[in-house]
């Protein structure tokens, strides 16, 4: 796409924003980027930008702030617009707005089934990738490495919270077997968890605050295993980005099973997947004995994720599925 207008978060800098900003310009695209949750009026404002750059698509990445009339607005100023929604949820916000662009991706195929009874006209599957340049780094110093290696880490929340409890658990029963454990993100809160989560030795495991880009993947270097326990509720025909950010950097992955990550991945061969803590147990066991079946894991994982779940390729679908709706053409 020769100019493309794109809305997403840059609040935090962990944000998925600049990661698909630096893929889009990577793939030739003149990108003007627009954070509508940090906009006083953001549906003002990205009208205004439509009117200075006139792109041709603009791509929203969830979208909460924006009002559907505000679509049409761009419609007859000759912009094309796709909302694309990677959360497993169905809000009640989101059915008009989908109405009003000329495309709606999802992350999920389950998804699917949901969005077409909403009213969604022919809502497409588009999973959210890595974008490679984005964690890259030239080296890892002495103190760093002192910061992040361990047996096994986990790079997430951690907390008393639904959804999040299993990998309190997850993380108590590893340090119990005694291996070296540590987890990035932020900060476990007594206000947000009764005693037990304050007093838990997972929250004393806590290697620091959260991590992205460059020091994501420091961290996922640094341990010999990345732990990953997805946060309830799950959906089948998708996997969360964070899977294809660990493996796309070269991290050892060993999730909790989804359904569908067959799909995705060869598993034994490019991750390692278990279904109870007992396995998980296990198969920390065997690969922290194995290294060299380790690493081969990663790198199989590594080349699995860089030949074909990159956000490149998410957008290269993108364009080709708005080619195929007669929508503007790179």
């Amino acid at each position: 796409m020769k100019r493309v207008l794109l809305s997403a978060p840059f609040d935090k800098p962990w944000s998925n924003g600049p990661y698909l900003e630096t893929a889009l310009r990577e793939l030739g695209c003149d990108v003007w980027r627009f954070d509508f949750r940090s906009s006083p009026d953001p549906n003002e404002q990205i009208v205004r930008m439509a009117e200075n750059f006139s792109p041709a698509l603009h791509i929203i990445w969830k979208g909460e702030a924006y009002l559907p009339e505000t679509l049409h607005r761009l419609s007859e100023l000759g912009t094309y617009s796709v909302l694309w929604h990677p959360d497993i949820s169905l809000p009640p916000w989101l059915p008009a707005l989908a109405q009003a662009a000329d495309l709606c991706c999802v992350q999920s195929r389950a998804m699917l089934g949901p969005f077409c009874r909403a009213g969604i006209r022919d809502p497409q599957w588009l999973m959210e990738g890595v974008t490679p340049s984005c964690f890259a780094y030239d080296t890892i110093t002495p103190a760093e490495w002192r910061k992040y290696e361990c047996d096994v880490g986990l790079i997430g929340t951690v907390d008393h919270t639904p959804g999040y409890l299993r990998r309190l658990w997850a993380l108590e029963r590893l340090m119990r077997e005694g291996w070296h454990v540590k987890w990035w993100g932020r900060r476990v809160s007594l206000l947000r968890n009764p005693v037990r989560a304050w007093l838990s030795p997972a929250r004393r495991a806590w290697g620091g605050g959260p991590v992205w880009g460059p020091s994501y993947a420091k961290a996922c270097h640094c341990a010999k295993i990345l732990l990953t326990l997805p946060p309830d509720p799950q959906a089948p025909g998708g996997l969360s980005n964070g899977a294809f950010m660990a493996t796309g950097v070269g991290a050892f992955y060993l999730s909790l099973y989804r359904q569908g990550m067959e799909e995705f991945f060869d598993l034994g061969r490019e991750v390692v997947a278990f279904h109870d803590e007992d396995e998980m147990v296990e198969k920390v066991r065997y690969y922290l004995s194995h290294e060299e079946e380790r690493r081969a894991v990663a790198e199989a994982g590594r080349q699995r994720t860089l030949g074909n779940y990159t956000n490149h390729h998410a957008f290269r679908r993108l364009f080709s599925i708005i080619a195929g709706r007669g929508g503007p053409r790179a």
